[in-house]
């Protein structure tokens, strides 16, 4: 409130305090002191749920959004079991709103819903006022309370609401951690304080402020000089996360102590609205709030299909396609040629338990179509490959399609180690002479820019790199990514090097960069935790400017990271990643990239011998593979399993002398013992050195 009004709040403050307070003596003039809602029907408030998600964990399930919406319900009617606990000073003051809320079946354009939408974007993880602007993700907000459900709130809330009629429209709503959201799925159980969040910000939306009064920092003495302007709630300096039901009042308020267990306080035990604080809500959507009357009106039960009894004909389903594996989150599925992948289809729209069918479409898929709902799926030729979805049930169908969903990298091609990438061409990302060392650029949102080739300021030869953030989307990601680059012999603790140069276009731009890299053809990333971001402090090389930024040779900066810690043999294979969040600064350049690093000493490039035979079946699996070993006359070896980062998992294992043409077989989990979805490398090594090695996808 405070930043949406400015040098105004401190006057609206006041204002509205003293608004509630009048209405209170109104009420209480014309009946007893603590009057309940009138009673009758439920004021029934639509309710839409908009989840922002990045398609990872974040994008919740609906029965978590339902879970939500029955706890909201419980809080509103006094029907919820915690009000057993209230203490006996204030059991008489518990209050029910007589208010219900339902998830809308209508939206705004008069189609069927089940009330809840989704939206990809990176927003998610920076929310605030930025996701209500996301294309369908604000409706009607005279008619629908909006609640945006985000992986995290900017400034570090926990969900946030203005009250009535101090902002504009397209403010209107709630914004909500996805962990603070009703129960099961994200919450974190037995969390009383999150399970009522939904609760605590509705009561702001409906017009109550905290119990202390209108700051944010409960416990404060000064909180006694303000009150919330309900006469029931004792003056407070308000809890903060404890529980002390002996808390006392502030001197001089009638009551000795404090209403800790209120919704409207910050304490860990939330149970109860008073009797006050109900009536407010209510006669807010009934005569006091202008921005509130539509939304409580009989007539808005029937537009937005929420009236008792009001039949709504089953919806259409809504298809999505989705990657079931620890890559989920992507927006592009990478894998090795010959890899196989995990898809996972999902229909939104509908009501829970309604049977559907799916049919797959898989181009240069094995198999090419399916109608399993998670399919599994092998790409034996490198190249990029779209999936289409069809999702049935009775009502009726939809079709989507994902383009350009899979990338089968080919592990034989791109480029090779010494690595000196200037960017000459022109044509940059798309490499003019050999397409398949050609880089890519994506964006996680629609946009007019991309990275892209410039003459501008390279520190050797005639071009750079550069993403131009002032035309970018705030908020999206934009990924650029190198083809497959190939070890043309061993490097002991290889290490990106690279040359970069940036300026924030104002003071307050937090542009964020993250570099990742991966040794199975982008199906995993690594960013060894903070070592591998950049914020726009660490990435900024001269002087915030609103004009387009042109570094001098002075304002280019030399950066490093490490790729592995150990030794990695010729022909493996690496791909970099180097990925912007854009807050919409000024131009980030890069060049000079280079991926080098010691030859090690004792290293036998030469020695993975055709006379060790290992392979892996099935692969992928669920941890449950069989490693099938072949040495040669008289000869035992060793095998050993890494995770993606190098790091051995479980103990060597010895494998005795198999004879020539016989074989061995061995439990995976017997060498690494339970394995997390991943991909892993299993290590067959002879007593002269000489190894084989295998990757093995466990999902």
């Amino acid at each position: 409130m405070r930043a949406a009004l400015g040098p105004d709040y401190e006057r609206w403050t006041r204002e509205y305090i003293a608004q509630l307070a009048d209405a209170q003596r109104t009420a209480q003039r014309a009946a007893s002191p603590q009057s309940p809602p009138p009673a009758g029907p439920h004021i029934i408030v639509p309710i839409v749920v908009h989840i922002i998600h990045t398609n990872g964990a974040d994008n919740i399930p609906d029965q978590q959004v339902v879970n939500a919406i029955e706890e909201l319900n419980r809080s509103f009617l006094a029907t919820d079991p915690d009000t057993a606990q209230v203490t006996p000073y204030f059991k008489p003051r518990v209050g029910n709103a007589n208010i219900e809320f339902r998830l809308a079946k209508l939206d705004p354009q008069g189609n069927c819903t089940n009330g809840i939408t989704r939206h990809f974007s990176p927003l998610t993880t920076s929310a605030g006022e930025n996701v209500k602007n996301l294309p369908g993700a604000r409706w009607t907000p005279q008619r629908y309370l909006n609640v945006w459900v985000v992986e995290r709130i900017a400034s570090g809330a926990g969900g946030y609401s203005y009250l009535p009629c101090g902002v504009g429209p397209s403010q209107e709503g709630i914004v909500v951690l996805n962990t603070q959201f009703g129960s099961g799925g994200r919450t974190s159980p037995g969390c009383q304080l999150c399970v009522k969040t939904l609760a605590h910000e509705v009561g702001h939306y409906l017009g109550l402020p905290h119990t202390w009064g209108p700051t944010n920092t409960p416990g404060a003495a000064t909180n006694c000089g303000f009150d919330d302007g309900i006469s029931d709630t004792p003056n407070t300096v308000g809890a903060s996360q404890n529980c002390n039901l002996m808390m006392p009042s502030c001197i001089g308020d009638p009551d000795s102590i404090a209403n800790v267990q209120n919704v409207m306080d910050y304490s860990s035990c939330p149970s109860m609205f008073t009797l006050g604080q109900t009536l407010v809500m209510n006669n807010g959507l009934r005569t006091t709030f202008s921005c509130r009357l539509t939304l409580g009106s009989v007539a808005n039960q029937i537009v937005t299909g929420t009236a008792t009894g009001q039949v709504i004909p089953p919806c259409l389903p809504v298809a999505s396609i989705q990657a079931a594996g620890s890559n989920r989150a992507e927006p592009v599925q990478r894998l090795c040629a010959g890899d196989s992948m995990a898809f996972l289809g999902e229909t939104y729209n509908l009501a829970p338990g309604t049977p559907v069918q799916y049919r797959w479409t898989f181009p240069g898929g094995v198999p090419a179509t399916s109608t399993a709902q998670q399919p599994m799926v092998t790409y034996p030729t490198p190249g990029l490959y779209d999936v289409r979805l069809r999702v049935s049930t009775t009502a009726g169908a939809d079709s989507t399609v994902a383009v350009g969903f899979v990338r089968v990298q080919d592990t034989n091609s791109g480029l090779t180690t010494p690595l000196v990438e200037l960017f000459e061409d022109p044509q940059f990302p798309v490499n003019s002479t050999d397409p398949l060392k050609s880089w890519e650029a994506t964006a996680s949102q629609t946009s007019v820019v991309n990275w892209e080739y410039t003459s501008a300021a390279a520190t050797q030869g005639t071009g750079a790199a550069r993403l131009q953030l002032s035309r970018t989307v705030a908020g999206a990601e934009y990924d650029l990514v190198s083809p497959t680059i190939t070890f043309s012999s061993g490097i002991q603790q290889p290490r990106l090097r690279f040359s970069r140069a940036y300026t924030r276009r104002i003071a307050t731009n937090e542009d964020r960069l993250t570099m990742s890299w991966s040794f199975d053809c982008g199906r995993t990333w690594q960013t060894r935790g903070g070592a591998a971001i950049r914020s726009a402090a660490q990435l900024t090389t001269a002087p915030s400017t609103n004009i387009p930024f042109v570094p001098t040779a002075s304002q280019w900066v030399n950066d490093s990271l490490l790729l592995h810690n150990g030794i990695l043999p010729a022909g493996t294979h690496v791909m970099v990643r180097f990925r912007v969040f854009s807050d919409r600064g000024n131009i980030l350049y890069l060049d000079n990239l280079r991926i080098g690093g010691r030859t090690p000493t004792g290293l036998a490039d030469a020695t993975i011998a055709s006379r060790l035979g290992l392979s892996i079946s099935p692969n992928p699996s669920t941890g449950a593979a069989v490693l099938t070993v072949s040495t040669g006359n008289n000869e035992p070896a060793t095998l050993r399993v890494y995770d993606a980062t190098g790091r051995r998992v479980g103990a060597a294992y010895s494998v005795a002398a198999t004879g020539a043409g016989r074989s061995r077989e061995v439990a995976l989990h017997t060498v690494a013992g339970p394995l997390a979805a991943g991909v892993y490398v299993v290590e067959l090594t002879a007593a002269d050195g000489a190894r084989r090695t295998q990757r093995a996808l466990v999902y």
